[in-house]
């Protein structure tokens, strides 16, 4: 009640992104309203809301506030300058040394997460928020942990339909496509093929349409990194495809176990 909006930022797979502004402080914030939730499961997603406002961490956009009014459920988060991870990588691949920085952030991003049972469901590039440093450097924010469960549901049907599902399912695991109960592995198999992404510019699993893309996902039939991108090490590559194989177990059981092997290196 003391935010007024001001304009409109974007629009994605689960709602429309205003910018806001605070009336007595003149704060500017990002509002989410969340279109096709489930309101069967109010009380339950409330809860989960609730969890989110209690996951502080420096490579996560902050929730400061959850709810449910008439037009639907909303998100007050803190406002982000900088670009979407996919605008990066269409200016060309990754580095090694921009691509590890950028596994550090995503991956202490997601043990934060996890260590609280918050899954994702939705990582993609478009879900990253880069904000370029003046010395150079860029910081990562993830955006939308834990909204999944609450906008539409991609399905078979769906996924041609709108920008916000169509980049979803080029990261979705293929227990998602398969209705399966999700967890750690699920995320770690979209941050894989978000790694993928960010080192080859190109998608692991592709397709003309929707139902293509997930035919490819349950083949599991990827070319290795290593064939794209031979100036990389080899552990640093086999990490990655060990992080998109196509049953969740034979993943990393865990983003700390996954992590933790990387920092070994």
């Amino acid at each position: 009640q003391s935010l007024y909006l001001l304009k409109t930022l974007g629009e994605g797979g689960f709602g429309f992104v205003y910018l806001a502004r605070h009336t007595e402080s003149g704060k500017e914030y990002a509002v989410k309203r969340m279109i096709g939730q489930d309101r069967e499961s109010t009380a339950l997603a409330t809860a989960e809301l609730e969890l989110l406002k209690t996951l502080q961490h420096p490579n996560i956009v902050t929730v400061y506030d959850v709810g449910l009014e008439d037009e639907g459920w909303f998100v007050v988060m803190e406002l982000i300058k900088g670009e979407t991870f996919d605008l990066t990588v269409e200016r060309g691949a990754l580095t090694e040394n921009d691509f590890k920085s950028f596994v550090s952030q995503t991956m202490e991003a997601l043990l934060a997460a996890h260590e609280k049972s918050i899954i994702h469901r939705d990582l993609k590039p478009s879900n990253l928020m880069v904000n370029w440093l003046p010395s150079g450097k860029f910081q990562i924010k993830i955006l939308d942990f834990g909204l999944a469960k609450l906008g539409k549901k991609p399905s078979v049907q769906t996924t041609d339909q709108g920008d916000g599902i169509l980049g979803s399912i080029y990261f979705m695991a293929p227990e998602q496509f398969e209705r399966a109960e999700l967890d750690q592995r699920t995320d770690l198999y979209a941050m894989g093929s978000i790694y993928y992404y960010a080192l080859t510019g190109k998608y692991p699993f592709g397709g003309d349409t929707g139902p293509l893309v997930m035919a490819s996902h349950l083949s599991g039939n990827v070319r290795h990194v290593s064939e794209l991108r031979p100036d990389l090490p080899l552990w640093l590559t086999n990490w990655v495809m060990e992080l998109i194989k196509r049953k969740p177990d034979d993943r990393p059981q865990s983003s700390r176990e996954a992590y933790e092997f990387f920092c070994r290196k």
